[in-house]
C-alpha cells in the first residue's frame, strides 16, 4: 500500500467518485488535515473504502482531482509511460484516414488532470494547468520520449488557467529536438501548419476536426465568410470543397499569413480573386455595413471564449447573441449559419437559447441541419458534464 496520506469523504459524497467523476469538492471531504499543495492523497468513502489517488490542492474548491483508482501503483515515468500508451491506443484506432494530428491527452477527462497532450506528426506539445501535475513535469517529458520518440516536445504552458491553481504562466520551451518553423501534419488527407511556439492553444485548434469535414460537403458554389478565421482551416476545406469563394477575416495578421500558407499546402493559389484575407476586428466588423454587399451565403463563426467562468456567463451569452443576430441577417434564405461556442461555462440549451434569440431578432426562421460536439479525441466522459465545452450548430435559413 502506497504511503500517501488518507482523506476520508462525508457520507454519501463517493457517489460522483464512483461514477467516474474526477474532482472531489471541498464541502466533500470529511477529514481534517494538514497537506502541502501538489500533495498527492489517498482517497477513501466515509467506510474507509479505497476509491483512488488523487492530488490536492487547498486553494481552490475543487480540493483533489484523481489520477489513479489503482491502489498499489508508483507514481513515476513508468505510470506516464502507461497512461500515454493507453490513450494512443484508444485514440489512433478512431481517427480519420490520413490524419497524424491529434488530442493525445484531454486533462481530467482523460484521468491526467491538468494536462494536455497534442500530437502534430512527430512534434508533441503539452500543458501543465494544475497544481498537482505540476511536480510531474520530467516524467511527463521523460514518458514521451520513451513511447513516441518525437522529434520534439514542446511546453506551451503559457496560459492564464495556470492563475486558478495558483501557478504562474511560464515560457515556451522546447525540451528536446529542434523547433525553427511551424509544423507540418495531416488532417484529413489535407495538410496543415501548427504554430506550436507563438500560436494560440497548442498552435491549431484540433477540436474543430469534425466541423471542418462536415462543413465543407455543404461549401460547393457558396459565397462563405470565415469570422475568427485564425490558421484559415476551415476556408482551406470550404475551397477544396469547391466554394465559389472564401474571405478569412481576424485580427490577427500573423494568424492571416498561416492560413496563407496552408492554402499552398494544399495546392491553392491565394492570388486568385475568389480568396480573400481581411485584418480586422470581426466585432467592429460585423457591427459595420462592410460584409452587406457580399451575398454570403455561408458564414463560418467560430469566437475565441467569451467567458471563462459563469461569472460573466449573462455578459457572454450577450455578446454570442449579438454576433450571431449580425451574421443570420447577412444571410438570405437557404443561407447557412454554422456557429460555435467553445465556453464551457456555456451550456448547450444555454446556445440554443441564443440562436433562437438571434434568430428572432435578425427577423430569420432557421432549422437545425446538425449540432457537433468536440470530437472524441477531446474526451467526453458521461460522469464528467464539466469537461463539456464545445458547442457547434449548423443552421439553414429556411425558404419560405
Amino acid at each position: 500500500m502506497n504511503n500517501f496520506p488518507t482523506v476520508k469523504l462525508k457520507f454519501k459524497r463517493d457517489v460522483p467518485v464512483r461514477a467516474g467523476h474526477p474532482w472531489i469538492f471541498s464541502n466533500a471531504v470529511e477529514s481534517k488535515v494538514t497537506l502541502e499543495p501538489g500533495d498527492l492523497v489517498r482517497v477513501e468513502s466515509s467506510s474507509g473504502e479505497f476509491l483512488g489517488i488523487g492530488m490536492w490542492n487547498p486553494l481552490t474548491s475543487i480540493r483533489i482531482r484523481l489520477l489513479t483508482r489503482e491502489a498499489q501503483v508508483s507514481i513515476d515515468t513508468d505510470f506516464f509511460s502507461r497512461q500515454f500508451s493507453r490513450l494512443d491506443d484508444m485514440k489512433r484506432r478512431l481517427l480519420p484516414a490520413d490524419t497524424n494530428g491529434y488530442r493525445l491527452c484531454h486533462g481530467d477527462a482523460d484521468s491526467l488532470p491538468g494536462l494536455i497532450i497534442d500530437r502534430y506528426a512527430d512534434v508533441f506539445v503539452f500543458q501543465i494547468h494544475t497544481l498537482g501535475m505540476e511536480q510531474f513535469r520530467e516524467m511527463i517529458v521523460s514518458a514521451l520520449q520513451k513511447m513516441f520518440k518525437p522529434k520534439a516536445i514542446v511546453e506551451r504552458s503559457d496560459v492564464d488557467a495556470r492563475r486558478v491553481e495558483g501557478l504562474k504562466s511560464m515560457p515556451v520551451e522546447v525540451y528536446c529536438g529542434r523547433v525553427d518553423e511551424p509544423v507540418v501534419f495531416k488532417e484529413n488527407g489535407y495538410s496543415f501548419c501548427a504554430d506550436v511556439l507563438k500560436g494560440q492553444k497548442t498552435g491549431f485548434f484540433l477540436d474543430q476536426r469534425d466541423a471542418r469535414l462536415r462543413i465543407s460537403g455543404l461549401a460547393k458554389d457558396r459565397k462563405v465568410l470565415n469570422l475568427f478565421s485564425y490558421s484559415a482551416a476551415s476556408s482551406v476545406y470550404c475551397a477544396l470543397g469547391g466554394a465559389k469563394s472564401v474571405l478569412s477575416v481576424d485580427t490577427s495578421l500573423a494568424a492571416l499569413e498561416l492560413g496563407k500558407k496552408n492554402f499552398g499546402l494544399n495546392g491553392l493559389d491565394v492570388s486568385e480573386s475568389r480568396f480573400e484575407f481581411v485584418q480586422a476586428n470581426v466585432f467592429e466588423l460585423l457591427a459595420s455595413r462592410e460584409l452587406e454587399c457580399y451575398g454570403f451565403d455561408l458564414i463560418i463563426c467560430d469566437p475565441p471564449p467569451l467567458t471563462k467562468s459563469r461569472a460573466n456567463a449573462a455578459s457572454a451569452l450577450k455578446m454570442y447573441t449579438r454576433i450571431n443576430t449580425r451574421c443570420l441577417s447577412l444571410l438570405a434564405e437557404g443561407g447557412i449559419l454554422a456557429t460555435s461556442s467553445c465556453s464551457g461555462s456555456i451550456s448547450s440549451e444555454q446556445f440554443r437559447d441564443v440562436l433562437r434569440l438571434a434568430a428572432g431578432y435578425a427577423g430569420r426562421d432557421a432549422r437545425i441541419i446538425e449540432n457537433l460536439g468536440q470530437p472524441f479525441d477531446h474526451t467526453d466522459r458521461i460522469a464528467f458534464p464539466e469537461g463539456r465545452y464545445l458547442k457547434t450548430t449548423i443552421l439553414e435559413v429556411v425558404k419560405s
